[in-house]
This record gives C-alpha cells, structure tokens and sequence, in this order.
C-alpha cells in the first residue's frame, strides 16, 4: 500500500530511474544511514545509560563482541 498517490509515484519512479545507478546506491546508503541513526537515537532515549555499543548490539539484537575475551 502506498501513501502517495498514483501520479506521484510515477513522477518519483520515474526521477529515480534517471539517476545514475551510482547516486542511486549513494541516496539508498544515505537512507539506509539515516534509518539507523534514528534507531539509535529512539534506543537512547529509552536506555540512556548504554554505550553506543550496546544501542547496537540492542539494534542488531546480536552481541558484537564477548564480554569474556579481553580486548587488545
């Protein structure tokens, strides 16, 4: 379902396919980019005493690194 109308997607499917697939990439990486900092920042809201590491990991729901292993 989409929130625009017809005529509107089609003027912007069609300005997105005049790109160049490089600013495509680029635009989608910026999007892509934005998303997570939003992520973030709505993740330390909620949990304000974690580190970035953490938010991320809370993110990802995955832990980047062990807690067991020491760093070098």
């Amino acid at each position: 379902m989409r929130d625009t109308s017809n005529e509107a997607a089609t003027v912007a499917d069609a300005a997105i396919k005049s790109m160049k697939p490089v600013d495509r990439l680029r635009q989608s990486l910026a999007h892509s980019e934005t998303m997570r900092n939003l992520a973030i920042a709505r993740l330390r809201a909620k949990h304000p005493d974690r580190s970035t590491l953490e938010l991320v990991e809370l993110l990802l729901g995955e832990r980047l690194v062990r807690k067991d292993r020491p760093t070098p």
